[in-house]
């Protein structure tokens, strides 16, 4: 089985806490047991949220807008004002955020600038499920034109669903200790987003190390896991922390390979912490020649990515990625985008960074 025609191709758009993601799930378990693995999943209950497409109108002309994933609604007028400018999270650029103000000069809505990509994509807001007031994505070249004192006509509407249920897959290949080495990437896309490269190319390169393992003498045990709800502030890796710290767990965890978005992209990036374990990631890539073929880009193991919550409970943790691309959180993420020498760069370098870990972990 590939998954990433199964999840992005048959499946398609799986946001998380919807069928379309239970069907996934579904589809990620089946593919682990066809490796001969025993299959669980770690289920949690979920806040959803079923966004509606953002209506965009500035000075009277319709823009392209993308939704805010778990924004209140809004469906009015108001000005243009600019509250603050950001560093753009890849490149030189900045981001700007805007606020819709109305007559009575109150914030109504907010505009944000899309952090990546070339469109105007879903995304999430810097703030909680809960807290997110109205709130759209316009792309960086749109918001160029915004200017203050342009009027704007926006609508937004989003549903609260409660009493979602999501699920980590979870898969363990025994060695000769309890310790073990995860391996991850999430399975969820995002709203009208089929995500072949963001993340079915992650979870189909997780299959395939877990077939590389499968079947060996290891010295500690790897553990595969699909997490869900990552595109909702990395929600399923956070559980999975969470419950692993709350069982005192967390000390069997002898590091983390995370793979997200590594099938195109227009570099490779290297997410590791802490240092040491970022040498090891830089001096195997150079080994596999991929230093040759691809600018590196290197940096922490926290931010947006699943690593993050290991990295921030000290849990030696790295994120292979190839990024970034034009794609991201569209509707063209599509696996005819696919570019198998960048996947299987990557997975040659995450089955030798899961090896290393398994046989030399590093110590913080």
């Amino acid at each position: 089985m590939n998954l990433v025609d199964a999840l992005a191709g048959e499946i398609g758009p799986r946001t998380a806490g919807s069928d379309a993601a239970a069907q996934a799930a579904e589809t990620v378990a089946g593919a682990f047991r066809d490796l001969g693995l025993d299959v669980g999943f770690q289920e949690f209950h979920l806040l959803g949220y079923e966004a509606d497409e953002p209506q965009l109108e500035v000075e009277g002309e319709r823009w392209d807008a993308g939704p805010c994933m778990y924004a209140h609604t809004f469906d009015g007028e108001g000005a243009v004002r600019r509250i603050g400018v950001g560093k753009a999270p890849v490149g030189d650029g900045l981001l700007p955020s805007f606020a819709v103000v109305d007559a009575g000069g109150h914030e109504v809505a907010r505009l944000l600038t899309s952090p990546f990509s070339t469109g105007a994509i879903p995304f999430m807001s810097s703030h909680t499920h809960i807290t997110t007031p109205p709130t759209a994505f316009v792309s960086r070249a749109d918001a160029e034109r915004l200017v203050d004192g342009m009027r704007v006509r926006l609508k937004i509407g989003g549903r609260f669903v409660p009493g979602r249920i999501e699920r980590n897959v979870i898969a363990e290949i025994p060695g000769r200790s309890d310790q073990h080495v995860v391996v991850g990437a999430h399975y969820d896309s995002v709203w009208h987003g089929p995500g072949a490269i963001d993340n079915a190319s992650g979870v189909e390169g997780v299959r395939r190390i877990g077939e590389a393992l499968a079947g060996r003498d290891l010295e500690r045990s790897v553990r595969l896991v699909a997490f869900a709800a990552e595109e909702i502030k990395l929600t399923g890796s956070h559980y999975y922390v969470d419950e692993l710290q709350l069982r005192g767990e967390l000390d069997r965890v002898a590091g983390m390979v995370n793979l997200d978005c590594i099938a195109f992209g227009e570099q490779l990036n290297l997410l590791a912490s802490p240092s040491a374990l970022l040498e090891r990631a830089t001096e195997l890539a150079r080994s596999l020649g991929l230093l040759d073929r691809y600018e590196l880009v290197t940096g922490p193991a926290t931010g947006g990515v699943d690593s993050h919550w290991f990295a921030t409970n000290q849990v030696p943790a790295v994120t292979v990625l190839h990024f970034p691309y034009d794609e991201y959180h569209l509707t063209g993420d599509v696996p005819a985008l696919v570019d198998e020498r960048q996947f299987e760069d990557a997975v040659a370098l995450g089955l030798a960074l899961v090896e290393s870990q398994l046989s030399e972990p590093v110590v913080i």
